[in-house]
């Protein structure tokens, strides 16, 4: 089992190497890294059905793990797609470009491959390890896990849905001038302050629910905890110091009424 799992874990970061390889090489064409932004979610698809079909692994429990991710992977592609599409590359990258370009064109594009590309290749083949168990498992049998966590992760899917649709709205109040607060503080985000993130990490605590019976599902694990590490460490904080730059008393007051991550009964 264990070797099983070794080459499939081999199989699959040689299909997102390929991939994400194949995203620079059309990102540097176009001179905009924001590409890989619109492919992150669909390389998660698109690694997993490569592996089923290059395995023979047509395992009900296994079709049934693609199908979630697909679900998510193409929710997150349309969305991105449409915030980006027609736009400049985002100011990030923009950023990074002018820097890194400074130091010669050969520099950028070796910078760009390994920081942008390659990185989040990695941060794929860990998400993803949920998948990776249970398709080294192969024709393994549903358990009550699996419901739950199919329930978990639809419920995730769901809430996350629903918060990123409730923040373009009040994107799309805001640019029409409609919109009379500086910053999002209902719906969703009355209860917490990232609902998105909440949602996010549910639907790969799912995932990783429904692998964890299965031999060496305990590394599966590993997804839904870097998940949480990056929203609650990384972008998170970052977001949360652009916003109290911009609107200090406001945000201020929202964080000290509203909790970050886990929803929760606003404070007076």
């Amino acid at each position: 089992m264990v070797t099983t799992l070794l080459i499939n874990i081999f199989l699959f970061a040689l299909i997102i190497f390929t991939a994400v390889t194949l995203v620079f090489l059309y990102s540097a064409h176009k001179e905009d890294m924001s590409v890989m932004d619109i492919a992150y979610g669909p390389l998660f698809a698109i690694g997993a059905w490569s592996a089923i079909v290059i395995t023979d692994g047509y395992y009900p429990l296994t079709l049934l793990v693609a199908t979630l991710i697909t679900l998510w992977a193409v929710r997150l592609g349309v969305r991105i797609w449409r915030k980006n599409h027609g736009k400049p590359e985002d100011a990030r990258y923009a950023a990074w470009r002018q820097a890194w370009t400074r130091q010669g064109r050969q520099y950028f594009l070796r910078r760009s491959y390994l920081q942008v590309n390659l990185f989040q290749g990695l941060i794929i083949c860990i998400i993803v390890l949920p998948f990776i168990v249970t398709l080294s498992a192969g024709d393994a049998h549903g358990t009550w896990y699996t419901a739950a966590g199919t329930l978990l992760m639809l419920f995730g899917l769901a809430y996350e849905t629903i918060a990123d649709w409730q923040l373009d709205a009040f994107l799309a109040r805001k640019c029409a001038g409609t919109e009379p607060s500086p910053i999002m503080t209902t719906g969703l985000f009355l209860y917490s302050r990232r609902p998105n993130y909440f949602g996010e990490v549910l639907i790969w605590v799912g995932l990783a629910t429904m692998a964890y019976p299965l031999p060496y599902g305990e590394w599966a694990i590993l997804s839904p905890l870097l998940i949480w590490y990056i929203v609650t460490r990384v972008t998170g904080p970052m977001l949360e110091n652009i916003f109290l730059e911009k609107y200090p008393e406001d945000y201020r007051a929202y964080m000290d009424r509203t909790n970050y991550f886990i929803p929760g009964k606003p404070r007076n």
